[in-house]
């Protein structure tokens, strides 16, 4: 499960110069895909011995993992460092794109993008009949809960009868609304999630937020009237959806936020280079960055100084021995290590012309 990584202990790792090794796996033919980019990068670290030892290394430590634990199936990431004596091997539950990166820490952009777009989030899937609650974590689904409800349908019988037939049936209803809030409760205690999606009849979802506790309803709570009756597949695909739907809504009411705060001068930063400086700083609470955004910088060898640019020399120590990095990656790992959430989001007109990257401060 990636939503267990530890980005925090990844991010605080550091090696001396270009030392560490990331990559990421399609499948058990990575290997072999990525064999023209390992050749490549051998004759580019040429100019830097002590970067390609560090690189030959590494990939013998890799060599030496796939020796002895074959690659049958599914995605991974591995992080080798020989420098350091650091190894660390994750299996994915979905799919990513092969690819290779040297640095002077572990590449975690890919990561805490799969983190963000694949969250926790808790599913309830309802009607007054019977109740289905569990948790998707890492697009995986997990323990499931059934609850059974029998709610019975309303009657036209009239008179004295039928309004104690509705009130015994709003009773039922409630108890039975309170039943699956309570295990919307216990599931939070197992996993915490951020989000709640509900699908199902409209009476029972209007019931259930009615009795949910302020610590699940303070989370953000969807639902959608469905027709429980359809396949499974069908279902879920709207489940889905929904999820897709509501995320892609909540990081433009972020950015909105973050907007706003930059109108009025307040806790906001834009650009990469503001919200780097605020990174550093430990500031940031929320930050939005396009999912794609290509944003290069440049590491000092000699100082370790990172620039928000791509100048010939370093402006801390005048070094011209630089090597590229990814300044996303490296905004990552300083959010990360001050347990700040980035949200990964699809173009945004405003936040593409900002520098496509924004953040909501601390203070």
């Amino acid at each position: 499960m990636f939503n267990q990584i530890n980005l925090r202990k990844l991010a605080e790792i550091m090696a001396p110069d270009r030392a560490f090794l990331s990559l990421y796996l399609s499948g058990p033919a990575g290997m072999a895909t990525l064999d023209k980019r390992i050749r490549t990068d051998r004759v580019l670290l040429k100019d830097h011995p002590d970067e390609l030892e560090y690189f030959d290394r590494n990939m013998k430590m890799v060599e030496d993992y796939f020796k002895k634990n074959r690659h049958k199936s599914g995605s991974l990431c591995l992080f080798a460092c020989w420098a350091l004596d650091f190894f660390e091997v994750h299996t994915l539950p979905v799919s990513v794109p092969d690819l290779l990166w040297v640095d002077s820490s572990p590449y975690i952009r890919p990561l805490a993008e799969l983190q963000d777009e694949y969250e926790n989030y808790a599913v309830v899937v309802a009607d007054n009949k019977s109740a289905k609650v569990f948790l998707v974590a890492s697009a995986v689904s997990g323990r499931e809960v059934q609850i059974t409800g029998n709610v019975k349908n309303h009657v036209k019988v009239g008179g004295w009868s039928q309004q104690r037939y509705e009130r015994r049936r709003d009773k039922q209803l409630q108890h039975y609304a309170k039943d699956i809030a309570d295990e919307l409760m216990e599931l939070d205690r197992e996993n915490a999630f951020r989000r709640v999606l509900m699908v199902g009849s409209k009476e029972t979802l209007r019931a259930i937020r009615a009795v949910l506790p302020n610590q699940i309803a303070q989370k953000a709570v969807e639902d959608k009237a469905l027709d429980l009756g359809k396949s499974d597949g069908w279902v879920q695909k709207e489940i889905f959806d929904l999820f897709v739907e509501q995320e892609r809504a909540s990081e433009q009411v972020l950015w909105e936020v973050i907007k706003n705060e930059q109108l009025k001068s307040g806790l906001a930063a834009v650009g990469i280079e503001d919200v780097l400086h605020a990174a550093k700083a430990g500031r940031v609470e929320k930050a939005v960055v396009t999912r794609n955004a290509h944003l290069d910088g440049v590491r000092c060898r000699d100082c370790e100084h990172l620039e928000a640019s791509t100048p010939s020399e370093c402006s801390e120590c005048g070094s011209t021995s630089l090597f590229k990095v990814d300044l996303v990656n490296e905004c990552t790992e300083l959010l990360s290590m001050s347990r700040a959430e980035i949200d990964f989001v699809d173009p945004i007109p405003s936040l593409t012309e900002m520098g496509h990257i924004g953040a909501l401060l601390r203070y």
